[in-house]
């Protein structure tokens, strides 16, 4: 590897570096080191990888600190593969001069409006670790197309932006693992306009991604009301934030007249809560929810709407004793059709924050099935069915709230909905019992 003082690079905190960084780069054919130093750019390094090979960039194990006084990414990398991730589509040279990029060991601070940290367009395996990204526009940004990208044990904080950007980008087989992605304003993990397959989200620190006072933030964002997302899971992570308008945890957003646009999904073992809506889903298909312990929905626990073939299965919808405040965690699904909730353990010990209805509320949805679940401290009611059809609960235990004085049922059934079985629920004394009235 070539040292980037060896090409005139100060290391100072004073000097603009940017040229000398840019040169070793340019020669490099393996790779450039920062000794331990704080290195100024006026000018994102480009790293064009037909031209300069195979490169990695490599600090003094977190020890080199760049400082981006310029526009753009401080590393821009780009490659020259357009195909897919198969083997017969790659050409020879990919293999040869481009694949596998790496950056390490570095701490990236930016201190310019529209400064990133790091670009990735059009290449093979680039391997991101172990790098500490902080007070830039966006962290890690992805464009174009890319193949096979793993970024792990990395720190991305304090951003303008978002930590992690997949912004109009054909990608297929993503990593992300192990990374604290904290106080981005504009979300942890946001995809918006996308091709995506194959992306796994995993055992990451995602908190509070939020601005007070702004609406619509949210921790993990597949934006796919333009673009698709298929084929992934967000599994064994902390994603938590505080309160923010129509902000979320997690949001799934397809597109009505698209149904496939965003799915084949699995949300499992995460520990998700404190923002107004925990989990949101619009016009999603085949979600898989289970296993999560989700709390502090101030709002909403679950909002799950126009969405097909859902199952929401073994979770906890609990609170965290040690936070004040009130919090309703209530669950929605709204025009849903082949719906399972199953196992799932519901417990309201807070007043509720805002007024609802029911605890869990079905809406115009058909091809339901609620059951094996426990319902305790109701709210109004512990579920209320509105004009649906095809619909079972069944099997599950109620017990009323002691918060509220406006309780009215256990189970609720309003005259338009068709085709219902309530069976064998177990309603506590007091609890009062079953209001049925299908036509």
């Amino acid at each position: 590897m070539l040292n980037v003082r060896d090409f005139g690079a100060k290391g100072d905190g004073t000097h603009d570096d940017s040229k000398a960084v840019q040169h070793a780069v340019d020669q490099a054919g393996g790779g450039i080191y920062f000794p331990k130093g704080t290195y100024i750019l006026e000018k994102s390094i480009r790293i064009m990888l037909a031209k300069s090979g195979t490169c990695s960039i490599s600090g003094n194990a977190g020890n080199a600190k760049i400082i981006m006084k310029g526009q753009g990414s401080a590393f821009h990398f780009i490659g020259s593969h357009q195909k897919s991730a198969l083997p017969a589509d790659f050409n020879q040279h990919v293999w040869l001069k481009e694949r596998m990029p790496m950056i390490e060991g570095i701490e990236i601070t930016g201190e310019n409006q529209e400064a990133d940290g790091i670009c990735l367009e059009g290449v093979m395996q680039p391997t991101i670790r172990g790098v500490l990204i902080r007070q830039c526009r966006h962290g890690i940004h992805l464009r174009i197309r890319n193949r096979n990208v793993l970024i792990s044990d990395c720190h991305i904080y304090d951003m303008k932006g978002v930590g992690v950007f997949l912004d109009k980008v054909n990608l297929h087989q993503v990593n992300i693992s192990g990374n604290h992605i904290s106080y981005c304003q504009q979300g942890g993990l946001v995809i918006r306009g996308s091709e995506i397959r194959n992306i796994q989200i995993v055992g990451n620190d995602i908190e509070y991604n939020f601005v007070k006072d702004q609406e619509n933030c949210t921790d993990v964002l597949f934006d796919c009301t333009e673009g698709t997302v298929r084929e992934g899971s967000i599994s064994g992570n902390t994603i938590q934030a505080k309160a923010s308008p129509k902000g979320a945890n997690v949001r799934f957003l397809g597109k009505a007249d698209h149904p496939n646009a965003v799915g084949l999904l699995a949300i499992s073992g995460n520990l998700i809560g404190s923002q107004e809506t925990a989990i949101h889903l619009k016009s999603a298909r085949g979600v898989v929810i289970t296993g999560n312990s989700i709390y502090s929905g101030y709002h909403y626990a679950l909002n799950i709407e126009d969405c097909e073939h859902i199952v929401v299965g073994s979770n906890s919808f609990d609170h965290n004793p040690e936070y004040p405040g009130n919090s309703t965690d209530a669950i929605q699904f709204s025009r849903t059709k082949n719906l399972q909730f199953t196992g799932n353990l519901v417990q309201h010990t807070k007043a509720e924050e805002v007024s609802v209805s029911a605890s869990i509320h079905v809406e115009e949805c058909s091809y339901v099935q609620i059951n094996s679940s426990q319902i305790h401290g109701a709210r109004k009611r512990a579920v209320q069915v509105v004009r649906c059809q095809n619909l079972k609960v069944a099997d599950c235990m109620v017990t009323r709230t002691t918060l509220a004085k406006t309780y009215e049922a256990a189970i609720e059934v309003d005259n338009d909905s068709k085709s219902v079985v309530i069976q064998n629920n177990m309603v506590a004394e007091g609890s009062r019992g079953t209001i049925l009235e299908p036509k």
